[in-house]
């Protein structure tokens, strides 16, 4: 009997190590499943921490982690922490960050063709900017696939309007004034030089300092971004005419990207493209609201021009789509466009005005 005992006890001891250790394996995979994703996607934006743009973001990044079993998560960089977007491009090469949201600025380092979208006085409306995007897409994609980067998604930025301390209702109002161009964007350059201004290059980060130093006087900007950035808050005056619409992307490094198992990949590139359809509208009506808290806030709408001062304003979209042909873009792309925007104008998409 005592043989059968001791024979018998470490049988039965080793069964139930066996089984606290599996038990113990499960409950290890578990918590790592649940405490730490698999793939974790770093995300930079200069958009602020609490924008909409951030906001829509933080909500994008539950709806995948859920979707994806908490496989898959984006780590989002808000406010510019990681950099200005040039900064961002250069972290995205060498593996730092993997995916971002970029205007012009940031994505024609890239495959500055793009651009062609960021010209100014381009687009009649919001209509027309859905379809160019829409019919350009694919076309886009496969450039961008060729610079090592895949495009989850178009992201709009908005009209853009300039905003300064003195009103602005002909082009000869901007003489004198200090203008802000972005560093790096050849567009902005193009486009204060062909109005008659020196623009002052800056990094994004660095605006805030320099309109309260009195470096720079003027800036440009949607309506919502003027707000989540303060620039409003040394302004005086915005200009209702857009400058420009501004076109942004999600991009990801495809190197990254390759990496993802098929079923995650789809999952990104498909809420990426739900989310940002979803935020554009959201956007354009909260830039209606914007103008509102603008006003409110002391901001002066100066009409827009009418007549031969609407005409110089105009006129500044030819000499700089001229200026840049073959030099940021190829003639065909830029034909391209316009093709599109007359067949739209042709097809009567463009909504009556009262």
């Amino acid at each position: 009997m005592v043989q059968k005992s001791l024979y018998f006890f470490p049988q039965a001891l080793l069964k139930l190590l066996f089984i606290i250790s599996v038990l113990f394996c499960i409950c290890v995979f578990t918590f790592d499943a649940a405490g730490k994703s698999q793939y974790i996607i770093k995300f930079a934006t200069v958009a602020p921490d609490g924008s909409t743009w951030v906001k829509h973001l933080r909500i994008l990044d539950k709806d995948i982690r859920e979707k994806s079993n908490n496989l898959l998560q984006i780590r989002i960089y808000a406010g510019g922490i990681a950099g200005d977007e040039l900064d961002v491009l250069k972290k995205i090469r060498i593996g730092q960050i993997h995916c971002a949201a970029f205007s012009g600025v940031g994505f024609g380092q890239i495959m500055p063709m793009v651009r062609v979208m960021d010209l100014p006085f381009l687009f009649p409306d919001d209509h027309t900017i859905d379809i160019v995007h829409n019919e350009l897409r694919n076309f886009f994609s496969e450039k961008f696939r060729k610079k090592g980067f895949e495009l989850l998604a178009w992201a709009e930025v908005g009209n853009v309007h300039i905003f300064s301390k003195k009103p602005i209702r002909t082009i000869q109002d901007l003489s004198g004034l200090k203008v802000w161009a972005w560093a790096g964007d050849p567009i902005a350059k193009e486009t204060f030089k062909a109005m008659g201004i020196n623009p002052i290059p800056l990094a994004i980060t660095d605006v805030n300092t320099s309109l309260h130093t009195g470096m720079l006087n003027t800036v440009y900007a949607p309506p919502l971004g003027a707000l989540a950035l303060q620039w409003d808050n040394t302004m005086k005056y915005m200009q209702e005419l857009p400058l420009v619409h501004s076109t942004g992307a999600i991009l990801i490094s495809s190197r990254y990207f390759n990496k993802l198992p098929p079923d995650l990949s789809k999952l990104l590139c498909e809420t990426f493209d739900k989310y940002m359809k979803t935020l554009t509208l959201k956007l354009r009506e909260q830039n209606q609201e914007a103008l509102y808290i603008l006003k409110k806030n002391g901001i002066t709408i100066t009409p827009c021009p009418i007549g031969a001062d609407l005409a110089d304003f105009r006129k500044i979209h030819n000499v700089v789509a001229r200026k840049l042909v073959e030099k940021i873009y190829p003639k065909d792309v830029l034909k391209r466009v316009y093709g599109i925007i007359q067949t739209a104008k042709k097809k009567n998409v463009y909504p009556k005005k009262d």
